[in-house]
């Protein structure tokens, strides 16, 4: 059985981790047509009798990248982790079937061109301080966001307001999965304001409602009582708290936290025998080896490359990492198991192979690369590489992988080998195919990592094809075909495999982890007495 038909039948994984709901992830099926009242609203407490009340404390292993960049840490964008969703909203919601579903919006509609893409916003939806959410506060929000987004910026010819509940954008370009890029965890709506001041006030239109912050520790947040969903949230109050190394578990142990997102899942037992309970999402952030070809790199060969892919054990990975033998694997472009179009690769590992390309490539001995640097974003990271490293070595292909702090490890990446940067890990999000395919296309210069040829050129141009393609299937076939590319030349490596985990103490209910870790919602959980 594939492994990736494996992980939709089950959705589960080694060591009795509980895991809720469906996995399959139908691509595009509300493009172009009007998004209903959402039902996701109520489908997590379908015959249950929620209670109001408690405070749930959780622990977060992974902060957010962009902590310490500003000290006014309530600001969505610097926000101690990524799950700005207990704050905030946004027009959309990415669901965890990985289709989009409406938020502040009440209905997404787009021409037949699908380049105006039309929200209807939800009326009398208020913001935190008690005024009323408009047009004035989405188009102010999207102007801000169109600065520092690099998608977006590129995406958004104009945009209108015609009325106090509409927002019209117009796109350079169609796009029929555009509704996906409105969910992204940055863009969150805001009160209208300006450039310098838009968003720091921490005010927005969320379940709860921020009271307190310290910047790069931790969050308290009250319920929103306001809120535009009928009864909710059930909680009292969420405390959010960076929790890295061993004070996760230790926090957990000691009753100091309830919860912890993005666990070490060699941690799983210590959780559950210290009363937890686990979820695990489908797929989660993945680890994608950058290999830039600007300098005389011997990986410039795509043979090479190639060599790479075929030697490492990413179903060791899983296995060994994971506990988790027959899941997915990267497929060396930036889908995950999560997509329905993802397309595994035909051979997940062959050794006898890559030593055939190196031959082929002039090394029939071996050969030597430039270090692949990393920082340690999730607990479990220190523990890959090794594997990599020893299976790579198999084949005949000497590499390490010195890990350096994550503090300032962007700016020492970008360091050399302008405008590319040093060979590296990059940490990627899974996301729809539209977004997933367009990181390694020339919309998105520094992951390609210099990537040229015949193969990248055919890559391009089935991009903008299937952005204009209204028809979900037809666009499956195109991103097939750039999938196929991308195994055939390896512009990079995905080693894939990862999916995102969340403890939790008996009694909470609802309390989910998101392949998308930022889409993770409060609304539905309650605890019991």
């Amino acid at each position: 059985m594939k492994r990736r038909r494996f992980l939709k039948k089950t959705g589960s994984i080694a060591g009795g981790i509980m895991v809720l709901g469906n996995v399959p992830g139908i691509i595009g099926s509300q493009n172009a047509m009007a998004a209903s009242m959402p039902n996701w609203a109520d489908d997590l407490i379908a015959g249950q009798n929620p209670k109001r009340g408690g405070i749930l404390t959780y622990g977060q292993t992974y902060p957010n990248w962009a902590l310490g960049r500003s000290k006014k840490g309530e600001h969505p964008y610097y926000w101690i982790d990524l799950l700005t969703r207990c704050c905030w909203n946004g027009l959309t919601w990415v669901d965890e079937n990985f289709e989009w579903q409406p938020d502040l919006a009440e209905s997404v509609t787009s021409n037949q061109a699908l380049d105006v893409w039309t929200y209807k916003l939800r009326k009398g939806v208020m913001f935190h301080d008690g005024t009323e959410f408009t047009s004035a506060d989405a188009i102010s929000s999207m102007a801000f966001h169109s600065t520092a987004n690099g998608f977006l910026r590129k995406s958004v010819l104009r945009m209108e307001t015609p009325d106090k509940y509409t927002l019209i954008i117009r796109l350079t370009s169609p796009n029929a999965e555009f509704p996906y890029l409105t969910a992204e965890y940055r863009l969150m709506m805001m009160k209208a304001g300006s450039k310098d001041q838009i968003g720091y006030d921490g005010i927005g239109t969320g379940p709860f409602k921020l009271v307190d912050i310290d910047n790069a520790r931790q969050f308290r947040a009250v319920r929103n009582d306001n809120y535009f969903m009928d009864n909710k949230p059930y909680l009292d109050e969420i405390q959010g708290v960076l929790a890295t190394g061993n004070n996760a578990i230790n926090g957990f142990r000691a009753g100091q936290l309830n919860a912890v997102f993005n666990i070490d899942p060699g941690q799983i037992d210590q959780y559950k025998s210290a009363d937890a309970q686990i979820h695990a999402a489908p797929a989660g952030d993945q680890f994608w080896l950058l290999l830039p070809k600007n300098l005389s790199y011997p990986w410039n060969d795509v043979l090479v490359r190639k060599a790479m892919s075929l030697a490492i054990d990413r179903p060791g990975i899983n296995r060994i990492v994971y506990q988790d033998p027959e899941g997915w694997t990267g497929n060396d472009s930036h889908m995950t198991g999560v997509n329905e179009a993802f397309l595994p690769r035909p051979v997940e590992r062959d050794v006898a192979q890559a030593k055939k390309l190196l031959a082929e490539a002039g090394y029939p001995n071996g050969i030597d690369l430039p270090e692949i640097v990393f920082c340690s974003s999730f607990p479990e990271e220190p523990r890959i590489y090794p594997i990599v490293q020893e299976s790579m070595k198999e084949a005949g292909i000497r590499i390490k992988f010195p890990e350096r702090p994550c503090d300032g490890f962007s700016a020492y990446t970008a360091a050399i080998n302008k405008p590319i940067g040093r060979p590296r890990r990059n940490l990627v999000g899974p996301r729809n195919p539209a977004i997933n395919l367009t990181r390694l296309s020339d919309q998105n210069s520094t992951e390609p990592g210099g990537w040229t040829g015949a193969g990248h050129d055919r890559y391009n141009e089935l991009l903008p094809l299937a952005l204009k393609e209204p028809d979900a299937k037809k666009r499956m076939i195109i991103y097939h075909e750039m999938q196929k590319i991308a195994q055939e030349e390896a512009p990079g490596i995905m080693l894939g495999g990862r999916r995102n985990m969340v403890a939790f103490k008996s009694g909470i209910n609802n309390l989910r982890s998101h392949s998308q870790n930022w889409s993770s919602r409060f609304e539905n959980v309650w605890m019991e007495s």
